[in-house]
């Protein structure tokens, strides 16, 4: 097989993978599966993020550099099974123990993924001399994992009305399933790598994170850009509770939101391309502190629909960095790399669901929007700035060229 084969062969299993792993009937009703049907306390479920975060963070690294080590399709693979067994786990839950067991279960499956689908996928096109293709084709990755979940929400609204929200997260551990299959049926790519030990390699994916400027920051910023995006997840379906949503519209009311996400995913590269990545990112930032304040002071169901905005955003930032970063690593320590970024996420976003979390159930979800604006209208400056002088240092030196590290 030559490497255009290749990369065609990968870029199509690859949109295959995140399609069937991220389909889930179970994500837009899972929490209130949880409050309601298991009788769970919304800050106790929050409360698990903390241990299951710290788990995702020190396994983050050591799965990028077996990745980097043994295959990314066979690390893939695994976290696909693994993460089929955690939503059966979710669907079997009883009790505050056997959720923190599913945690545990979710953090070794979301280890095993991160960085590792988008490294085989830049490896696969560098390969073939398309390295240039791969903001394009992360936008098409993200948009699939974005109509994956929508179609998921949507349905999984209806069947959970008809069957019960027991049976929608039991019957969502099979897509997960096909994912594996996809994943080894990927073919890893043939380039030149210096092998090192596998301590060595992830002391080198660290080192060359954070001695390397223009990674560093960008990692800064695109984890406060995850961070952002990530809260709509937990804060969503308690909107849709205490505004009195009947369960088989939770799907009907998330689709437009999903579908913006889409949308924006789908016309990243090409918006980035005219705008900049740099006016992307600022107005990106700007826009998500405005949306969260909106839901702080508009106590009203109709203000779901600034969950757009952070949607939106989501759809364009990830393209927007992740293809700087896969152009500013080398191959040999990509998912390693991609996968310290996860890991800065992960230190983070625990405490903030946790505290969401608190807050939502003990002073009131419009509190929880008011923090987490306030959080982000502080952090996003802090991280964008830095973040700009390195890019712009960056395309001074030369397109796509390595800054000096510092």
């Amino acid at each position: 097989m030559t490497p255009e084969q290749a990369a065609r062969r990968n870029t199509r299993l690859y949109y295959s993978f995140v399609f069937f792993n991220d389909f889930g009937l179970w994500f837009g009703i899972w929490i209130k599966y949880l409050v309601v049907e298991r009788g769970l306390e919304l800050k106790y479920i929050l409360l698990m993020d903390v241990p299951f975060w710290l788990a995702v963070a020190s396994l983050e690294a050591p799965f990028g550099a077996l990745a980097d080590r043994i295959g990314h399709s066979k690390v893939l693979a695994i976290g696909a099974g693994v993460y089929s067994l955690t939503i059966l786990g979710f669907g079997l839950t009883t009790n505050y123990w056997m959720l923190f067991a599913d945690y545990m279960l979710w953090a070794v499956a979301q280890a095993c993924r991160s960085g590792a689908d988008q490294a085989i996928v830049f490896d696969s096109l560098k390969a073939a001399g398309r390295e240039g293709e791969f903001s394009r084709i992360a936008g098409r990755g993200f948009a699939l994992t974005m109509s994956a979940g929508l179609a998921g929400i949507v349905l999984g609204g209806f069947v959970a009305a008809w069957a019960g929200m027991a049976f929608t997260v039991q019957v969502s551990a099979v897509t997960p399933l096909a994912a594996m299959a996809m994943a080894l049926l990927m073919r890893e790519p043939k380039l030149a790598h210096e092998r090192r030990g596998y301590l060595e390699q992830v002391r080198s994916g660290f080192s060359y994170a954070w001695s390397h400027r223009p990674v560093r920051a960008s990692m800064l910023l695109l984890t406060a850009m995850m961070m952002v995006t990530f809260a709509p997840v937990v804060l969503v379906q308690p909107f849709l509770i205490v505004h009195e949503v009947p369960t088989g519209w939770f799907g009907v009311f998330q689709a437009p939101v999903r579908l913006a996400g889409v949308a924006a995913a789908l016309l990243a590269w090409r918006l980035i391309g005219r705008t900049g990545r740099e006016r992307v990112l600022g107005a990106a930032s700007l826009s998500v502190v405005a949306a969260f304040a909106g839901l702080a002071v508009w106590d009203s169901v109709a203000a779901f629909s600034l969950f757009a905005v952070p949607a939106v955003v989501q759809g364009l930032v990830r393209p927007a960095l992740d293809s700087f970063i896969n152009e500013q690593t080398p191959s040999d320590r990509r998912a390693t790399v991609l996968s310290v970024v996860s890991l800065a996420f992960s230190l983070q976003v625990g405490i903030l669901e946790a505290t969401l979390g608190f807050i939502t159930d003990d002073v009131g979800i419009r509190a929880a929007f008011g923090f987490t604006a306030a959080v982000f209208a502080v952090l996003l400056p802090a991280v964008y700035l830095p973040w700009r002088r390195a890019y712009r240092q960056t395309k001074a030196a030369g397109a796509g060229a390595p800054a000096a590290a510092g």
